[in-house]
């Protein structure tokens, strides 16, 4: 297929009539062509595994279980000597073949006073790059002490990233974390949310000191969010598991909310306070405060799946739980029953009504709304080298 380059405007007809270069990867699904960030702690192994990475990508070989096309890649080791490489890249090949594909540079100049003059240089000697990784971002950065800290590093992360867009190649910047812990484990990137903005990809390594497990969590333009399991051994990280942010919300989610769900789902509509339904499961583990909270939490992925929806309402100073299928329209759970005469209606409820409030107070002692017979109640159910020799 011919790619056609377009102009700075399109129509959007133009635009989807017009075949586009599909997204170019580096590493299938975690690293695509564009300017990414790899933050994480000091002394956490973060060179290691770059050099790694390196490594692994110059020689073709797989990145955690992801098929790898060779491309030669340019290291900026920016805080390591020619030694130090050496013996890491003998440890890391372990009598193997060192790959020509793979370029060290341990000096280069900083952003903006000739570094992106010396990476052009460096694209049109040797062939096919692919990656250029700086290690670390703050050995070219300049501060001119114009305008602010966003302001600033926006200007210096755009200029590397309008370089991998213009040769189409992966720059890849290890940065590190700040010591304040937050909310969001992206928010530690040292520096200002400038950097995380220009940034196409970004990884966020975490591991306690001494620690052989670690994990990385990755966002980006062009891929789902995912978090890798990894396991060290004599300096090479391996992929133990990985899983997307979707699957990471689901393991979240506190046990007793999937055997509440399973047994409103037994015996049908059901009504009570937060107290008597988990004395119902037969719940000790959690507070009925904190299920009503995770209850509306994660009600999107426990009991919206099957079917549940569920009203809240307070009567006598009591805060009840109304629970229905799709099948009930739970229409009539938020009045006062004692109002129905006012309206011509019957106060006794329908035996054939399943979202009647006689029909939901029976249900709530464990009956089937459906049969009227007693519900079945669910059973239960030393100083590590790669540490401390690496940024």
């Amino acid at each position: 297929m011919t790619f056609t380059k377009l102009p700075k405007s399109i129509t959007a007809e133009e635009l989807l009539s017009t075949p586009l270069p599909p997204v170019k990867w580096i590493v299938p699904g975690l690293l695509p062509a564009g300017l990414a960030l790899f933050a994480g702690p000091s002394k956490a192994g973060k060179s290691w595994l770059t050099l790694w990475l390196c490594l692994q990508i110059a020689q073709g070989n797989p990145v955690w279980n992801r098929e790898i096309e060779p491309r030669t890649v340019i290291y900026f080791s920016l805080e390591d000597t020619f030694n130090r490489l050496q013996n890491r890249i003998f440890q890391l090949i372990d009598g193997g073949d060192a790959p020509e594909r793979l370029i060290l540079q341990t000096e280069c100049p900083s952003i903006g006073q000739g570094l992106e003059e010396q990476v052009e240089s460096l694209i049109h000697t040797y062939r096919d790059v692919g990656l250029i990784v700086i290690d670390t971002l703050q050995k070219v950065r300049v501060s001119d002490g114009n305008g602010g800290m966003y302001a600033n590093d926006y200007k210096e992360a755009g200029a590397l990233k309008k370089l991998a867009d213009k040769y189409g190649i992966c720059i890849l910047l290890i940065h590190h974390l700040r010591k304040q812990s937050a909310a969001d484990p992206f928010d530690q990137i040292s520096g200002s949310t400038g950097l995380m903005g220009v940034a196409d990809t970004s990884w966020v390594m975490q591991r306690k000191r001494m620690s052989q497990t670690a994990d990385i969590l990755l966002t980006g333009r062009d891929m789902d969010d995912r978090t890798l399991h990894l396991r060290e051994g004599n300096c090479i990280w391996t992929l133990e598991d990985e899983e997307t942010a979707e699957e990471r919300e689901i393991k979240a989610v506190p046990d007793y909310l999937w055997k509440a769900a399973k047994y409103i789902e037994s015996v049908g509509n059901w009504q009570g306070t937060a107290s008597e339904l988990l004395a119902a499961v037969g719940i000790e583990d959690a507070k009925p405060n904190q299920f009503t909270y995770n209850m509306a939490k994660y009600f999107d992925k426990v009991f919206e799946p099957k079917g549940i929806r569920y009203k809240t309402h307070r009567k006598n100073k009591v805060r009840l739980l109304n629970f229905y299928g799709d099948d009930g329209d739970g229409g009539d759970d938020d009045i006062d029953i004692t109002q129905l005469s006012a309206w011509g209606i019957p106060e006794r409820p329908s035996p054939s009504s399943p979202s009647s409030l006689g029909a939901l107070e029976g249900s709530k002692h464990g009956r089937s709304v459906a049969t009227g017979q007693p519900a079945e109640k669910p059973t239960g159910t030393a100083p590590n080298p790669c540490e401390a020799a690496s940024a």
